[in-house]
């Protein structure tokens, strides 16, 4: 199989929407979550202020590299997600070129809006050059149908033109279908990538068994855990939701990505997910978890952060892969929780 760079994790949280609700009491305690998970090892660390980091690869899905990373906040839970709030990555985070939120409403006028801002600029050249000439590989997650859109856009390009127009406006409308065939039929709508001329890399299939392998959530947040799954014939009307497009700057080159955030927040409980159901490189696909339950006098916060990228997919030792997790939360997710720690420091 084809081998991917396996490219550092980005969380966003955005803006968290809070719910106004009847009070809705956690159907699980910070106990019981510690308990349950690796966490039980390291609580004498959460108690003393440490953050803790745990990774591995699952062997359920040999594409997927698996981060939970956890501390314990003193502070009620309201103010922690509040602080979560505040630090939420926007366009103006660096790395970010730009994000527009997607309001759902999916009229005509609004999706020309929102997908005709997808543009390569002057610095982006070599990007133009490789989709003039896109063929399956490890460059592009495009499916086979979309790859053939650039072939024939390619074609019509006048000699002695840039293409730039020409390839943006074609990715424009693969992010657009992508969005919509999501929003209409959920994980069963995510097209494949064709990665060879006879493999096909599935981050449906990778996102679908992520979702089923959150045996917690699953039992404990029934509705929340239908939604995840099956979304949008279980849409969960009591949820948040939101849909962005982003443009961000990784591993030196334009990456676009579609994300549906899902948020149940209640007085004695957080759930937040973030579900990058299409990534244009480096990764197949993200989903991270965030929950928060009220742990003592403060709160413990819990992120399981689940990366599917074929370069899991090559045979290496248990202790490179969790080198490469490490790599990956000490960059990116874990100067986070060092702020939100920091936020509550006395």
């Amino acid at each position: 199989m084809v081998t991917r760079k396996l490219f550092m994790a980005i969380l966003c949280f955005y803006q968290i929407i809070l719910v106004s609700e009847a009070f809705a009491q956690s159907p699980i305690t910070a106990n019981e979550l510690i308990d349950r998970t690796p966490l039980k090892k390291h609580l004498k660390a959460l108690e003393s202020g440490e953050i803790v980091i745990v990774s591995r690869s699952n062997a359920e899905i040999d594409t997927e590299l698996e981060v939970i990373i956890s501390v314990l906040i003193p502070a009620p839970l309201n103010k922690t997600v509040d602080v979560l709030q505040s630090q939420s990555p926007g366009k103006d985070t660096p790395g970010v070129l730009f994000m527009q939120e997607i309001t759902g409403k999916d009229s005509a006028s609004e999706l020309a809006g929102i997908f005709n801002k997808v543009t390569f600029g002057p610095s982006e050249s070599d990007e133009v050059k490789q989709l003039m000439t896109i063929g399956p590989g490890n460059k592009y997650n495009l499916s086979k149908e979309e790859i053939a859109v650039f072939q024939r856009t390619a074609k019509g390009v006048k000699t002695g033109t840039t293409g730039d127009k020409a390839m943006a406006k074609a990715m424009g409308e693969v992010l657009k279908n992508r969005y919509l065939s999501y929003r209409k039929n959920g994980l069963k709508g995510v097209m494949p990538y064709q990665i060879s001329a006879s493999e096909q890399a599935s981050p449906a299939k990778e996102l679908i068994a992520a979702t089923e392998s959150s045996v917690i959530i699953k039992e404990k947040f029934p509705n929340y855990y239908r939604c995840l799954r099956f979304y949008p014939d279980q849409n969960g009307s009591n949820f948040a939701q939101q849909f962005f497009l982003v443009k961000q700057q990784e591993e030196d080159r334009p990456m676009f990505a579609l994300k549906h955030l899902i948020m149940d927040i209640q007085p004695d409980y957080a759930l937040i997910t973030e579900r990058q159901y299409y990534m244009s490189h480096s990764l197949n696909s993200l989903q991270v978890v965030i929950s928060c339950l009220p742990y003592k006098n403060g709160t413990l916060v819990v992120l399981l952060n689940q990366v599917f990228t074929e370069a899991v997919n090559v045979t290496m030792g248990e202790g490179v892969v969790k080198k490469v997790g490490r790599v990956i939360v000490k960059k990116k997710i874990l100067p986070i929780f060092e702020n939100l720690r920091a936020a509550f420091k006395k």
